[in-house]
């Protein structure tokens, strides 16, 4: 029983990892393979991406980021369940360093987030509000374009969630990790 114990925060911290792993690199992929491309009837052609905005550019980079320590962060904790330790990283210092490491990305994780909602929601709301004031022949004109830019930022929104998850599960591991440590 008391080898099990020993591993059991060490194993909910590898899971919890995984699924940081698995949600920040679907956010990458919402993000990078989203792109809109209209044809108006005049003629005009309209092409928008991620590389567009600052704040997907943003969402993209600290998704990029927490990917790369979270992989270097996997091994650790399937080390110390190997080792049958308490305590990822071993010693007390080195797992002071690692939770302010994992607070550190919960915060950039939190922000991210933040600036793909808030962008989302306020050039959908504008969009919105933009395209109910139009007449009727204007609506049927721009009706392509709103619905791929609903679209477009849809994705964002859904982007922005999956980082909202990994900042989550990382605070969970900073939450088990101090528990852990002072048990």
């Amino acid at each position: 029983m008391a080898s099990s114990s020993k591993i059991a925060f060490p194993s909910v911290v590898l899971a919890l990892r995984l699924l940081v792993l698995a949600v920040l690199a679907g956010s990458i992929v919402l993000i990078v393979t989203k792109k809109v491309n209209v044809t108006f009837p005049s003629g005009d052609t309209f092409s928008f991406s991620f590389e567009d905005v600052y704040s997907y550019k943003y969402l993209l980079g600290i998704a990029v980021v927490g990917c790369a320590y979270t992989l270097l962060q996997i091994p650790l904790a399937g080390v110390t369940i190997a080792k049958r330790s308490k305590v990822i990283g071993g010693t007390t210092n080195v797992a002071l360093f690692l939770i302010c490491a994992d607070v550190v990305f919960v915060l950039a994780f939190a922000t991210a987030a933040g600036a793909g909602f808030g962008l989302s929601y306020d050039v959908k709301r504008s969009m919105d509000e933009d395209y109910n004031g139009l007449n009727a022949r204007d609506r049927a004109e721009n009706s392509e374009y709103h619905s791929k830019m609903d679209s477009f930022l849809v994705r964002g929104y859904a982007a922005a969630a999956l980082v909202i998850v990994a900042a989550k599960s990382v605070a969970a591991v900073v939450l088990i990790s101090v528990y852990a440590l002072v048990k």
